[in-house]
């Protein structure tokens, strides 16, 4: 993705690179692979209401944490593209619970992980509690949020493909959105 990085050109100027690197390295992918999506990317936020789909409030990066300090500061929304560690993933959570037959992992969300399976986007808030990605992109990650004192969410799409197909439907509802709404 091209373009400057919100929250690495206001907050974390020079690091962009080595944040990136160190998230490349720990997943074994190649550092291009790796994109700041979201609030952090754009500097606002393009998520629907929570309650109203049709309403869309582009609040600006940390506004909730800036008119209260007692909620979080906005999240740190990291796409991965590889196809080879999109597999190797799946394959692995495949094995770690017999052919998805046994329920070892105590996860109760089966359908939203099959729904973004199947848009070819590997979502860690859905996995099974003791699915861990790498030990080291663990490491990498509360390394981050630390240092950053916010989230960092890694979320691994299967193709550029599925990635830009998600960003481009986003973008289109947005557009029927302000005219529906505008």
């Amino acid at each position: 993705m091209k373009g400057k990085v919100f929250f690495f050109r206001d907050f974390e100027a020079h690091e962009e690179f080595l944040f990136k690197k160190d998230i490349a390295q720990s997943l074994d992918v190649h550092i291009r692979d790796i994109a700041v999506v979201g609030s952090g990317k754009l500097g606002f936020s393009i998520k629907p209401d929570k309650h109203d789909k049709r309403l869309y409030e582009y609040k600006s990066f940390d506004y909730d944490f800036l008119i209260d300090s007692n909620n979080k500061k906005s999240d740190l929304d990291i796409a991965i593209i590889s196809e080879l560690l999109f597999d190797k993933l799946l394959l692995e959570l495949y094995r770690q619970s017999n052919s998805y037959m046994t329920d070892t992992f105590s996860w109760g969300n089966r359908k939203s992980f099959a729904y973004y399976i199947l848009k070819g986007w590997f979502r860690q808030d859905f996995m099974p509690l003791n699915f861990v990605i790498s030990p080291a992109t663990d490491l990498v990650v509360k390394k981050y949020e630390l240092k950053y004192k916010r989230d960092v969410n890694i979320g691994i799409y299967k193709s550029w493909y599925y990635f830009e197909s998600y960003h481009r439907n986003n973008v289109y509802n947005i557009q029927l959105n302000n005219i529906a709404n505008g």
